[in-house]
């Protein structure tokens, strides 16, 4: 029935989110339209992970909750959370560290740019 499901982020700075899913997160541009809303829009994805940035002028009366747009958190699959952490450090983002829960995930967390809570787990192995 379903074939798939891409968040689309609200970011008060489409080019600048841009940026920092390219360039800290290591995701790629698959589509653009810089000349949309106030500051664009934008399709990311790698590795079937898929992302759209849009602009809130991209939609007519965005709502605002406590002066932000609605907020959700972000959950990443990956890999080898241990690399992609010193690669978001190296690029100059703040992660936490990373912790162990009890749910057989080690995750760390982050912030993008609009205060979207981005969330990477990868499962612990047990052998």
């Amino acid at each position: 029935m379903f074939t798939g499901l891409t968040p689309m982020l609200i970011c008060a700075d489409v080019q600048a989110s841009i940026k920092f899913y390219s360039d800290v997160i290591g995701l790629e541009v698959t589509n653009r339209m810089d000349d949309v809303g106030k500051t664009g829009w934008a399709s990311l994805g790698k590795d079937g992970i898929h992302l759209m940035l849009a602009s809130p002028h991209y939609f007519p009366d965005m709502p605002k909750v406590q002066d932000r747009f609605f907020q959700s958190q972000y959950y990443f699959y990956v890999d080898d959370i241990d690399d992609l952490r010193e690669r978001v450090i190296a690029a100059g983002a703040e992660p936490t560290g990373i912790i162990d829960q009890p749910y057989d995930m080690r995750e760390f967390e982050m912030p993008d740019p609009d205060g979207h809570l981005l969330v990477f787990g990868q499962d612990i192995k047990k052998d």
